[in-house]
């Protein structure tokens, strides 16, 4: 059984949401728009906008433990100062290693992780 599949990205008609042009273009493609990169002095003003000088936290990082949200706490907690409450999903597919990083990070780093799970099986059914 085939299925359709978009020209550009390879998204198959299974994704949800998906549909295609009489090209083979899917919608996620159609839609796109190139980011414009502004550049770090744009990023530290926009940063600084949402600096919260009264609360404890400037803003909210989801982790996973990988390298790519490690490294983006990291960032914004050594090379931004910004006061970073981490957020983490601790579902069933987070591994033991995962878990080692993210108590490893927020020790080094010095910030707090809230984790939070749903209650056994419920993730099934939402």
């Amino acid at each position: 059984m085939s299925s359709t599949m978009c020209t550009n990205c390879l998204l198959t008609d299974k994704t949800p949401g998906i549909s295609f042009n009489t090209h083979g273009l899917c919608n996620y493609c159609e839609g796109y728009e190139k980011m414009q990169v502004q550049g770090e002095k744009k990023l530290i003003d926009f940063l600084n906008l949402y600096r919260n000088k009264k609360g404890k936290y400037d803003c909210m990082v989801g982790i996973s433990g990988g390298r790519d949200s490690t490294y983006t706490l990291w960032k914004l907690v050594n090379d931004y100062k910004l006061k970073v409450l981490a957020i983490h999903y601790d579902n069933p597919f987070t591994s033991e290693q995962a878990k080692r990083n993210m108590e490893k990070t927020a020790e080094i780093l010095g910030i707090d992780i809230i984790k939070w799970r749903f209650p056994e099986g419920e993730h099934l059914n939402a």
